[in-house]
């Protein structure tokens, strides 16, 4: 089945904000955050479209209960690479998006920083770094990134 036909079905079948969550952070923010770079294909498959009035790095779930940044700053040569994918679950709350994304966290070898306070869990892998947190009253944040500095 063509990617972007899948896509389509994956978007029109109803799903929670916790799936919609962990299918951003699989499919969109672990590449982008490894590698700088996401296909249109998972970007696609993820339920995204371009924010209105903004560039291909500033997408939304059509419903806009997801917004999505994906930032790319500095360079490997100086030593200031950063890459950041940050997604702003509108719905859901913060239990639904850390219970989504924990276990294909661990399942992609990502480790659970000890000792982290239990409203921000932290998971590691070779520089990338992913956390879950709310501030009270506002939307729940996902952001997994990369830095040179974390190499």
């Amino acid at each position: 089945m063509h990617p972007l036909i899948l896509a389509a079905a994956l978007v029109a079948a109803p799903q929670d904000s916790g799936q919609i969550t962990r299918q951003i952070v699989v499919g969109v923010c672990l590449p982008f955050a490894a590698s700088g770079e996401v296909s249109a294909d998972n970007i696609a498959l993820a339920g995204l479209v371009r924010r209105p009035g903004g560039d291909e790095r500033d997408l939304q779930t059509a419903n806009g209960h997801h917004l999505v940044k994906l930032t790319l700053t500095g360079n490997a040569r100086d030593h200031n690479l950063r890459r950041v994918c940050e997604v702003q679950a509108r719905a859901g709350g913060f239990d639904q998006a850390r219970d989504a994304v924990a276990g294909p966290l661990e399942s992609a070898g990502f480790a659970p920083v000890p000792d982290e306070p239990e409203d921000w869990p932290v998971w590691t892998r070779e520089g990338l770094t992913a956390t879950v947190h709310q501030n009270p009253g506002r939307a729940t944040i996902v952001r997994v990134s990369y830095s040179l500095l974390e190499d």
